[in-house]
């Protein structure tokens, strides 16, 4: 009997060297494993969040379920693996599947099929990639009367507030992200207001990428997204970005500043089949 496998700490490192071989085509994959690395060596538990894997396999698979979130990872996509890996996960109180790369999304579509699942939505965004030593050359200064600085949990409920994103239990998300992840704030210097904002997202890309309403077209979101990629490169990390094909503005400066379209990854929500699904904030 087949089943899937709860992996620890020691497995994702390894699975990282897998992954680290052939960049940026494994970059999604890679970006994951890391960022969730470091969420699992600096917290030892997690709650709601458990990585898994088929036995007996050096094939690099992985299925992360982060809450309500799903994130996957093959090095192989036509033994089918990958597809009776997601056949056995619960998927009765719906998952957000997040950021499925292209090469993934025919096993992801094969099981909402066979599950006879219903979508609330299935979209594709455009991957916007650059590399680590590029991204060291954005470091920027600040426009008079505002400072760069890393972001404080204290920030979270105006984060949230203002995410088109936020739902019910999503506060708790923007706070674990703020205190485990790399970010970015763009602060008024003399009222100490938050401007601008941006925080590395669990599957390692930038999210929550915006400007606080009264402040737009004025250059603060290319601002924060200089600094963090700044910050991600020091660290050594290529900086990835998700963007709808729709949204021209953040296409257009993404672009500006030099990254580039390496694939397109996509994002599906799946509807609860056993009633309506719901976090508490403190989850």
């Amino acid at each position: 009997m087949v089943f899937l496998q709860k992996v620890g700490s020691q497995d994702l490192e390894h699975l990282l060297k897998l992954y680290s071989c052939d960049q940026p085509k494994y970059c999604t994959e890679l970006q994951c494993l890391d960022n969730f690395f470091g969420l699992y060596t600096t917290r030892s538990h997690l709650k709601h969040v458990e990585a898994y894997t088929l036995p007996h396999q050096e094939l690099g698979l992985f299925v992360i379920v982060d809450r309500y979130q799903l994130f996957v990872g093959s090095l192989n996509n036509t033994n089918g693996l990958l597809q009776q890996a997601l056949e056995l996960l619960d998927w009765s109180a719906g998952f957000k599947c997040s950021s499925i790369p292209s090469r993934h999304i025919q096993a992801v579509d094969n099981v909402v099929q066979s599950k006879q699942l219903e979508l609330e939505f299935r979209d594709p965004t455009n991957l916007f990639y650059m590399k680590a030593e590029d991204a060291l050359k954005l470091k920027v200064e600040p426009s008079a009367g505002f400072i760069l600085k890393s972001l404080s949990v204290t920030d979270a409920p105006l984060i949230n507030e203002e995410w088109p994103n936020h739902h019910l239990g999503s506060l708790y998300f923007i706070q674990r992200q703020i205190r485990m992840c790399v970010n970015a704030g763009l602060y008024a210097e003399d009222s100490k207001e938050l401007v601008a904002w941006c925080i590395r997202l669990q599957g390692g890309y930038l999210g929550a990428l915006q400007v606080k309403s009264g402040h737009e077209r004025r250059g603060f979101g290319t601002l924060v997204t200089r600094e963090i990629s700044h910050r991600l490169g020091t660290q050594g990390h290529d900086v990835m970005a998700l963007v709808g094909p729709s949204n021209k503005p953040s296409a257009g400066m993404f672009s500006k500043l030099g990254f580039r379209i390496i694939d397109q990854c996509y994002w599906l929500r799946t509807m609860p089949t056993n009633g309506e699904l719901t976090w508490s904030e403190g989850e």
